[in-house]
């Protein structure tokens, strides 16, 4: 055994086999695909975990709780309630209304107003650029309205109101631009003018009231943490807020793994062409093993140990690689940022990794295998006198 191993070692990278080129092509292909394979996915998991941590942070927070009433002083008092909860960081009350903000130059943005009293990872989140957020009778715009609202710009606010001969009149107000913000997430800036909760409800005083909950415990297990205090709370999960583009998320994530496969596939031919081609040229060598007198298993151990060793080889370069992209990939973040608009922050999963590199190390000794078994159904005259053994 230790001999075939010595033998296996030679043919595979010693300077005096004449395939040996062959060897490190097959190497080199096998690191540059695992490579490509793992960066790849950790850009998408990276981005997927990017746009889940926006929707936890500035729309849906962990956990909301819609209230049957719009009573602010019994909104806060739950709110204290709440926040001895030890599954509990911070709990919130917000309210939002749809609205129509016309411009000073006579053009129409559409949006929503929410009021807030932030906290947590949302207060941090949200920048002031210019202005002081949450002013009383202000409305916060966003950096990205500024072509159109800057600081102090006067604008009329229509939303809808409950009336009395209709069901929804709309109502008219002028208020003044108290402050600019801006956050990571478009979405919310494009569509997004804030302000404080009394202002809100001087605009409608029938506007539903919620409260957001961040929390570091699992969504699940903060929900029945607040069930056993409150049972008649009705409380949702960000994913059952957002069930529609959650489920579009996890689409998304089965095409990833889908075209992950097809990566996974294409490797697997490299590996079945490569290891054929390889065999084909040590024919001439496999039949002087043979007349010397070793056996076909011992044949065929070599040759499967020949094609580990390479892919050994391949997937530690490939692994290498894996990691030195991700640690010089701070220095090219800038130029990420300045295409996509966002900071991703890339990582390994063991054992996706470990998982891909056995199933690579497992086709290679099947692809030897098969490969050998064949070249060795013909006889050893047959493959001295032929290039290719049919």
């Amino acid at each position: 055994m230790h001999t075939v191993f010595l033998l296996a070692k030679r043919y595979a990278f010693s300077s005096e086999n004449r395939h040996k080129g062959t060897s490190i092509r097959i190497a080199s292909g096998l690191a540059l695909c695992l490579f490509a394979i793992t960066m790849v996915l950790s850009f998408m998991q990276a981005l997927q975990k990017n746009q889940f941590e926006d929707i936890r942070t500035f729309e849906s927070y962990d956990l909301q709780i819609a209230l049957d009433s719009n009573d602010l002083q019994a909104g806060y008092e739950l709110v204290d309630r709440l926040e001895t909860l030890a599954e509990v960081d911070h709990a919130f009350l917000y309210a939002e209304i749809p609205t129509l903000i016309q411009t000073p130059e006579g053009s129409t943005l559409a949006g929503r107003i929410r009021a807030i009293d932030p906290k947590g990872i949302f207060e941090d989140k949200v920048n002031s650029y210019r202005g002081t957020l949450y002013t009383q009778g202000t409305l916060s715009s966003s950096y990205l309205h500024t072509k159109d609202l800057n600081l102090g710009s006067q604008v009329n606010v229509t939303i809808l109101k409950k009336g009395r001969q209709a069901t929804v009149i709309p109502s008219q107000k002028e208020m003044t631009i108290g402050s600019i913000y801006y956050t990571s997430m478009y979405d919310f800036d494009s569509s997004t003018f804030l302000t404080d909760l009394p202002t809100l409800y001087a605009l409608n005083g029938d506007v539903p009231l919620f409260i957001g909950i961040f929390s570091s415990y699992e969504s699940e297990e903060t929900k029945q943490a607040i069930k056993l205090m409150e049972p008649k709370l009705e409380i949702s999960t960000w994913k059952e807020a957002n069930a529609s583009l959650y489920g579009a998320m996890q689409l998304e994530q089965s095409m990833m793994t889908l075209m992950l496969f097809l990566m996974v596939l294409v490797v697997i031919i490299h590996i079945r062409n490569s290891s054929r081609r390889l065999l084909l040229a040590k024919q001439r060598e496999i039949a002087m093993l043979r007349s010397m007198g070793l056996r076909r298993n011992q044949v065929q151990s070599l040759f499967i140990y020949q094609a580990v060793l390479v892919a050994v080889v391949g997937c530690t370069a490939g692994v290498l690689l894996s990691y030195l992209g991700i640690t010089v990939y701070p220095s090219f973040s800038d130029f990420v940022y300045s295409s996509m608009g966002v900071h991703l922050k890339l990582t390994i999963k063991p054992l996706e990794l470990v998982a891909l590199v056995a199933s690579i190390l497992i086709f290679s000794s099947f692809a030897a295998y098969v490969g050998t078994r064949r070249i060795l159904k013909a006889d050893i005259m047959e493959m001295f006198a032929h290039d290719e053994v049919k």
